[in-house]
């Protein structure tokens, strides 16, 4: 236990800065896209009628409404996207900058007294603070948005909208809900696992046999799923709630799978 503590936290310490930098432009960015929604918005209303000579309320209209809030924070999606992308080159640079450099950092780490298995956990537990940190960051960043919407836009021009419009999936980031955070964090730790493996593979094999195996590995996740669906779509052998258990049972014994093989690659594959 003692070890996967130091271990965790030399690598969040070896990685706040840069986390700390991207997710401070991130909150600026998502900030300062609010102010220029609402303020563009207010602009334009101006503009329509100075041309028009339309009343307030007839250049609302024009504009197809008050704006809401899911308007003003269009751009959110696209942080989001870049904050997910960041958390999965991320996952590969966490393990990919231990074999580069003059130090060769990772024969530092599998020399170390104890099971391999802490490096992978320590590793991965940095990934998911990061990731809770992001959530954590993104439920104050929406909580900010709300004050700068309601304080620039008089009331009359706000409309109540969901968070980032009708997107059900962005949405669900924000609704405080505890399940709906686990599902998150639960699907944050199936995808980095899965880069785990795709690294910890084309370490321990040649270029050519390690292609392959990233292939068979993900194979083994598409496949039964395509089939399952295939087979659901024809017949009507299950309600609707028994499928979604199925595949959620069939993600968790993948999840297993691509577990233990992390551990066995680690242990007996990756070497010094």
């Amino acid at each position: 236990m003692k070890k996967f503590f130091m271990l965790s936290n030399e690598e969040i310490k070896r990685s706040f800065k840069l986390y700390l930098s991207i997710l401070t432009m991130l909150v600026i960015v998502e900030l300062t896209s609010v102010v220029y929604q609402v303020l563009h918005y207010q602009s334009k209303l101006e503009d329509l009628m100075k041309k028009e000579r339309l009343t307030e309320m007839e250049a609302v209209d024009q504009l197809n409404g008050p704006l809401t809030f899911g308007d003003a924070t269009n751009y959110f999606k696209y942080m989001i996207a870049i904050g997910i992308m960041f958390t999965i080159l991320y996952a590969f640079q966490i393990w990919y900058r231990d074999w580069y450099g003059e130090s060769k950092y990772i024969y530092r780490l599998l020399m170390l007294p104890g099971k391999r298995i802490t490096i992978l956990l320590s590793k991965l537990t940095t990934v998911l603070v990061f990731v809770c940190g992001f959530m954590g960051i993104q439920w104050i960043t929406i909580l900010l948005s709300r004050r700068l919407y309601e304080w620039l836009l008089p009331e009359h021009l706000q409309a109540a909208s969901k968070i980032i419009g009708e997107s059900a999936a962005l949405n669900m980031l924000y609704t405080f809900n505890v399940i709906d955070t686990f599902v998150i964090l639960a699907l944050a730790l199936f995808v980095i696992t899965m880069v785990f493996l795709f690294v910890l593979t084309e370490r321990s094999y040649q270029k050519g046999k390690a292609l392959l195996t990233i292939a068979k590995d993900v194979a083994l996740l598409i496949v039964p799923f395509i089939a399952l669906r295939y087979l659901f779509d024809l017949t009507s052998i299950l309600v609707p709630n028994q499928q979604v258990f199925v595949y959620l049972s069939f993600i968790l014994i993948y999840f297993v799978y691509i577990s233990w093989k992390c551990v066995r690659l680690l242990n007996h594959k990756v070497s010094i």
